[in-house]
């Protein structure tokens, strides 16, 4: 059994737009070649900036797609926090009451060192749901304009830790192991309420061994981020990684399903 907590669907081929339940299959037919059984959706396009009404769009277009195979599938919702506050909650609200949705994403919106992102943990802890954060350290210098403009936001692994110490009750995940790397896994060490997911990059020897010695495998998830990635590399950094068997069944399903409540 494999789940993997950090998948986007396909919405468009070429300038087709693809309904619902032709993007399940789409993402469906990617799992079964790799044997994943279960996964999560993160919403289509979530780059920031995003309205009210962009927002239910991404949202309602992934619970659509569940609805089609919810024995395999699973969505978070996801919020831009920068929007106002009554918007945003009604959202969360509407999607976290439909059982589709096991958790709420956030992306390049707002540093959740900000406290106006409050609210979203709050929201995380009335309805006992994790909180996916992306977190990357990135060098700006290396970018273009357009691309510094949305990573002006982004929360970098020591700001998840920050929200994770004020919301010790709250469940979070730091997307993106390689983002993250070894510097990432030391500023979460103290956080016994952050997992990390493996998606992200291109796979570097030792990441996730180092992991596993300073976390523990209990705090690993597995996840792919595809279709910006490929399963075969993003797998492979499990498969090819130096731990036990034990270890590798955590983080490959039982982790995941402890965490969003899956049955095994």
């Amino acid at each position: 059994m494999i789940i993997d907590v950090h998948t986007h669907p396909t919405r468009q081929e070429g300038d087709r737009i693809l309904s619902p339940e032709e993007a399940g299959r789409v993402l469906l037919r990617e799992m079964d070649l790799d044997g994943v059984t279960v996964s999560a959706l993160l919403g289509f396009n979530v780059t920031p900036g995003k309205s009210i009404e962009q927002l239910r769009e991404i949202n309602d277009y992934s619970v659509a797609i569940v609805c089609a195979y919810p024995d395999r599938l699973f969505a978070l919702a996801f919020v831009n926090p920068r929007l106002p506050r009554a918007e945003v909650e009604r959202e969360l609200d509407r999607c976290l009451s439909n059982p589709a949705f096991k958790g709420i994403k956030l992306e390049l919106d707002m540093n959740c060192r900000d406290r106006q992102i409050d609210y979203v943990a709050e929201k995380a802890r009335e309805y006992n749901v994790p909180v996916l954060q992306h977190s990357w350290y990135v060098n700006c210098w290396l970018m273009g304009e357009n691309q510094r403009r949305n990573q002006q936001h982004r929360s970098e692994p020591h700001d998840v830790a920050c929200l994770a110490r004020r919301f010790p009750d709250v469940r979070f995940i730091m997307a993106h192991l390689e983002g993250c790397g070894v510097r990432g896994i030391l500023d979460v060490a103290d956080c016994p309420n952050v997992w990390i997911d493996t998606s992200g990059s291109q796979p570097f020897s030792g990441t996730i061994e180092y992991g596993i010695e300073t976390l523990g495998a209990e705090r690993i998830l597995f996840g792919s981020d595809i279709p910006f990635r490929c399963y075969e590399s993003q797998y492979g950094r499990i498969i090819g990684s130096r731990m036990s068997d034990a270890d590798r069944t955590r983080i490959l399903y039982r982790n995941a399903a402890a965490l969003f409540n899956i049955p095994l």
